[in-house]
Order: C-alpha cells, then structure tokens, then sequence
C-alpha cells in the first residue's frame, strides 16, 4: 500500500534526480562547447521556475478496478477483495469531495426476491469495509440489483462467477 508520505517522497527523489541529471553534461557536449567557444550564442533559454514555487501534486491514483467478487450464495468479501477496497478506501480518504454508490450483483439462480436480498448484503457488506477503513459513511450508498443487470447471459460457473459481484460507482 502506497501511502501519502511515500508518494511525496518518490516525487522529492524524481526532482532532485531530474536536477542533478539535467546538471550534468557529458564529455561530448563539453568538447562541443569548446568548438564554439568564439562563436555568439543565438539560443535563448527560458527561465528557470524558482524552486519555491514548485510544489508536486500528490495525488493517489483510483484504484484500476471498482469490482469485488463474492462466491456462490455468499455475502463474505474475500481477501482479494479486502485488498481492493482497502486501495479504494484510501483513494476515498484522499479525494473527500466523491461520494459513492456500491451496487450489490447476483447470478441468475435464486428467486428475485433471494436475490435482491443477497445483492443488498454484498453491497452493505462492501461498504462496511469501507467504512472500518476510515471512509464516511455519509459518502456511500447501498443499492441491489440482484441477477436484473448480467454481465454475462449465459449459464455455467463461470458465466455465473462474473455476476456475483459488488460494483462501485461516483454517484
């Protein structure tokens, strides 16, 4: 997990790298220069930006995936998913002004009403974990879908598998 402090670190440590290196030229340029010592130079440089004026903007990147997977007929959010969301929960510490919504997802077996339960644990349960990591949770709204938006039609295990998930989405 990539904290706030290390990104600041590794952007001071490419800007002092990029100013030492851009420092530096090699035997070559210096042989070049010696050429034309005589000669006027016509190139004009632009401005240096003070240093003090120059302040890195860290900020975390969202997560690359908004999907928590769950197992057949289950509401438990697995270690995988707890990795997941504990990225996101950071990207949502760090970015106050986004409010979410988890959309709990069920595959087709089950009855309706079954299914819209199960799909409002997934999404609570997701939340709850976001939650425990530190995010408002004024900031997250639950809502279930059951088996009505597949992301896979067809039938099998593992048409089924991309249906159990918990999605979540900027509202």
């Amino acid at each position: 997990m990539i904290t706030k402090h290390d990104s600041k670190l590794a952007l001071v440590a490419i800007a002092v790298a990029s100013l030492v290196f851009s420092g530096c030229s090699s035997k070559k340029d210096d042989m070049a220069m010696s050429d034309h010592a005589g000669k006027a130079n016509t190139e004009v440089a632009a401005p240096a930006e003070p240093m003090e004026t120059m302040e890195p903007v860290v900020m975390l990147e969202k997560p690359s995936t908004n999907s928590v997977y769950f197992a057949f007929d289950s509401a438990v959010v697995n270690d995988a998913g707890q990795m997941i969301l504990s990225e996101y929960a950071n990207w949502l510490n760090e970015n106050t002004d986004v409010s979410i919504t988890v959309e709990g997802n069920c595959d087709e077996r089950g009855s309706r009403e079954y299914n819209l339960a199960l799909g409002e644990e997934r999404a609570k349960a997701v939340r709850n974990i976001l939650v425990a990591n530190g995010v408002d949770g004024t900031r997250v709204d639950t809502v279930s879908f059951g088996e009505e938006r597949p992301v896979c039609s067809r039938s099998g295990e593992a048409c089924w598998a991309q249906n159990r998930h918990g999605d979540i989405v900027n509202r």
